[in-house]
């Protein structure tokens, strides 16, 4: 997921932090996502991590992941379904909330604690073209995740 990202170098075979990020995200009750989903960054005057007159947003999946100097790297993940197009400041805010969550993850009660991120969209192959997705580190079309990961959906 993290090839050819900054973070490449110093995550590639890192820890994933499922029972970690499955404590922390799910201190009051768990959640009717699977543990690692729907990060949200609303409207409220605590969030600051948006585009100024977007509507609260949020990152679909976070992934955090540690490495052997002990640092943890969380990778911001956008989900698009073939066609789906991207709302206002949506891709522009995902490296913003990115970099913003890095500094503020003590003031939120369900996020862990990291040092480092990146960003990662998951989308169709027609939706390439669109110059927004510079905003995201890497980009995973449909039908190269369908050939690494088993139980991907296919026809994407």
């Amino acid at each position: 997921m993290i090839k050819g990202t900054s973070a490449a170098s110093n995550y590639t075979g890192s820890s994933v932090l499922v029972d970690e990020q499955r404590r922390q995200r799910w201190q009051m009750s768990p959640t009717k996502q699977p543990f690692w989903a729907n990060y949200w960054c609303g409207l409220d005057s605590r969030c600051t991590c948006r585009i100024p007159d977007s509507k609260g947003l949020e990152s679909d999946a976070i992934f955090f992941f540690r490495n052997l100097a002990e640092r943890v790297l969380a990778v911001h993940v956008e989900f698009k379904h073939p066609g789906e197009r991207f709302g206002y400041g949506q891709p522009e805010a995902y490296p913003l909330r990115a970099a913003c969550f890095a500094k503020t993850y003590q003031s939120r009660k369900t996020l862990n604690a990291h040092h480092d991120w990146t960003t990662v969209i998951f989308c169709g192959s027609e939706t390439a073209a669109d110059p927004r997705f510079k905003n995201f580190e890497r980009v995973i079309f449909h039908s190269e995740a369908a050939t690494v990961i088993d139980a991907y959906p296919r026809g994407y």
